[in-house]
């Protein structure tokens, strides 16, 4: 790889820019497609007033300087994704066993690992492996009213692209698959409402009074499964709703793991989430002149699969470490492996060709979505703004105010460590624009910085960026590996 490189990078070469772009590529950590920016930093000194500047991004290479993307999503950059899911580790990990500014005391907090699921909207193609060997798919035998067989008598593999699929994708309810993942953060939030009604009803007292001893912090992912159904894992702890923001300080002896788990999973069975019935405006099969009608589907619900399960921090399969590699797992994950879907469709032509490169029930999923946005019931629900997300429309990630830290002060805590460090990880002190040691209380730094453009200018470029992605990838391999000989 290192002569392509090199030969596509002859003009840097040449023009001795190669060192310096080579140098912000690594900053960069290898980005896929960095922004540009343009700009410059000066200092003010507070006493004298004088101006000097420290940075100018005219003295870089192509004018502008490069700073990494920060998509989440491994498909479209593995070097940012790789970053974001550590700092998703750092912000579940601390809610579970204290660390970056959250106490340690919050491991002795009632807690518990929960996961969501949407319904059934049709058989689809599976393993059927609980905990062990995969079964086979669907053994059942017949027709369905579409002509197609209603089995499936193989036993699929992990890698199978089948696996997701409907057995028959005319049976297949696409429209209210899309209006549900449309709903399902409404319902989510309905769950946790509910979850506090149910608490208050069981200790005798009001929703009010009990919201004002105890809270429930959460932090939560979503994941798009094969069949397109979107499902959420959370953590979900019990603390001291006195208290301000910012403290935490353990619930009431009266608030219990048992007590939270009976009442989340009643709230579970009991959540509704009203929403327009899709189904009057299903195209009619053209196999079938008359199909028959789906039920009306007036309100989300969650489907039959369930589970909640306590939080152990000493001992046990489910500590804090193993819940935050599970969640920031999911968290980098696309809707559809290809990445064909990882940025929002724009137009009637931008979606033509995206189907080209979908599956038939993914490309199904789109279309129900594109389709249902100019119906006047789902007019303000923008489903075809959330088609790319099969009409999910919610973070994939999400926390309450006081779960922990925050994706911000984990980008900050970076930022003063490469101030405060060599490439190397030695210790330095970052000196001001007169070489004294910065001080917030001398100097007033002032940055002016404008868009210029997304992505490299050329092949060489692009090829440096994967070679500098090649080498962090390796270096994070080693360093796992001695960790774990240690």
């Amino acid at each position: 790889m290192l002569p392509d490189v090199l030969a596509a990078s002859a003009a840097r070469l040449a023009d001795g820019t190669f060192v310096d772009l080579w140098m912000q590529i690594q900053r960069t950590g290898g980005c896929s497609h960095p922004i540009r920016l343009t700009g410059t930093i000066d200092q003010a000194d507070r006493i004298t007033g004088e101006i000097r500047r420290i940075m100018d991004s005219a003295s870089l290479p192509d004018g502008t300087i490069l700073i990494p993307c920060g998509n989440r999503r491994a498909t479209a950059c593995p070097s940012c994704s790789y970053l974001y899911a550590g700092d998703a580790w750092q912000i579940v990990h601390s809610g579970v066993a204290g660390g970056c500014t959250v106490p340690e005391t919050v491991a002795s907090h009632p807690g518990l690992f929960v996961t969501v699921t949407a319904p059934s909207f049709g058989p689809v193609h599976s393993r059927r492996a609980n905990h062990g060997p995969a079964q086979v798919c669907r053994p059942y035998t017949g027709r369905c009213r579409h002509g197609r067989a209603r089995g499936c008598h193989l036993v699929h593999t992990d890698d199978d692209p089948r696996l997701g699929a409907p057995i028959c994708l005319d049976c297949h309810d696409s429209s209210g698959l899309v209006v549900w993942n449309r709903h399902a953060p409404r319902l989510w939030k309905r769950t946790v409402d509910l979850t506090y009604r149910r608490m208050a009803t069981q200790t005798g007292e009001s929703e009010h009074a009990t919201r004002r001893l105890v809270r429930i912090s959460y932090i939560k992912v979503a994941e798009a499964q094969a069949r397109g159904a979107v499902h959420f894992h959370a953590v979900l702890r019990l603390d001291d709703a006195s208290t301000d923001p910012g403290h935490w300080a353990p619930p009431p002896p009266w608030a219990t793991a048992d007590l939270l788990a009976s009442c989340w999973r009643w709230a579970v069975r009991h959540a509704e989430q009203p929403c327009p019935d899709p189904h009057p405006y299903d195209l009619p099969t053209p196999l079938v002149p008359t199909p028959t009608a789906r039920p009306p589907m007036a309100a989300a619900r969650w489907g039959e699969q369930a589970d909640t399960r306590m939080l152990t921090v000493d001992g046990g399969d489910l500590t804090p470490a193993t819940v935050g590699n599970y969640l920031a797992k999911y968290i980098t994950k696309s809707v559809t492996a290809s990445g064909a879907l990882d940025a929002r469709i724009r137009s009637a032509d931008d979606l033509h060709t995206r189907l080209l490169l979908l599956p038939d029930h993914q490309a199904e999923l789109v279309r129900a979505s594109w389709r249902l946005a100019i119906r006047r019931d789902f007019t303000d629900l923008g489903m075809a703004r959330w088609a790319h997300q099969f009409g999910f429309n919610g973070h994939w990630i999400t926390k309450s105010r006081t779960y922990s830290t925050t994706f911000a002060a984990c980008r900050e805590r970076r930022r003063t460590w490469a101030r405060t460090h060599t490439p190397t990880g030695e210790e330095r002190t970052p000196l001001d624009a007169w070489g004294r040691p910065e001080n917030d209380e001398q100097v007033i730094t002032l940055a002016e910085w404008r868009y210029h453009s997304a992505g490299y200018t050329n092949t060489g470029d692009r090829l440096l960026a994967d070679m500098a992605a090649d080498q962090a990838r390796s270096r994070r391999e080693a360093a796992q590996t001695d960790r774990q000989e240690a």
